[in-house]
C-alpha cells in the first residue's frame, strides 16, 4: 500500500516524464516527454499509488498535464491516471485537470480533448511558451 503521507516523485529523464504526487501540497503532476520503452512499468507505480489515493482523496485535486511528447503506450497509462481522477469526481470531491499545451502543438492540444471526451471530464487548457 502506498504511503501518502510522503511525496512520491519520479524525476525526469530524456525518455520519462517527471511526476509528482504529493497530497500534502496537493500537487500532482506529470510533466516532459513520455516515452519509456516500458511504459507500463514505468506508470505502475503511479497508478498504485494513485489507487490507494482514490481510497482517501483531498477535498479537491488538481492535475497537471505539462507533456511536450508522449507515445502511444505512455498514452494509455495517462487515460488509466485519468480514470483515476474520475473514479475522486464520481465520488463526489472536486476535481480539476489542467492540460498544457505549447503555443503550436495542435496535436497535444487534440490530444487533450480526445482525453477529456474519453473520460467524460471537463480540462481546462492552457497554452505556455518555453
Amino acid at each position: 500500500m502506498a504511503d501518502l503521507s510522503k511525496p512520491f516523485i519520479i524525476e525526469p529523464t530524456k525518455e520519462t516524464p517527471h511526476v509528482v504526487m504529493d497530497t500534502g501540497a496537493n500537487r500532482f503532476e506529470v510533466t516532459g516527454r513520455s516515452f519509456p520503452l516500458n511504459a507500463k512499468g514505468f506508470y505502475t507505480p503511479v497508478l498504485e499509488w494513485l489507487d490507494a489515493y482514490v481510497e482517501n482523496p483531498n477535498p479537491s485535486t488538481e492535475f497537471i498535464f505539462k507533456l511536450e511528447y508522449f507515445n502511444t503506450p505512455s498514452s494509455k497509462s495517462i487515460s488509466d491516471i485519468l480514470k483515476r481522477m474520475k473514479a475522486i469526481k464520481d465520488s463526489g470531491k472536486e476535481v480539476k485537470i489542467l492540460w498544457y499545451y505549447e503555443e503550436d502543438d495542435i496535436d497535444i492540444l487534440d490530444l487533450g480533448h480526445v482525453f477529456s471526451r474519453t473520460v467524460d471530464m471537463e480540462f481546462e487548457f492552457r497554452e505556455y511558451n518555453d
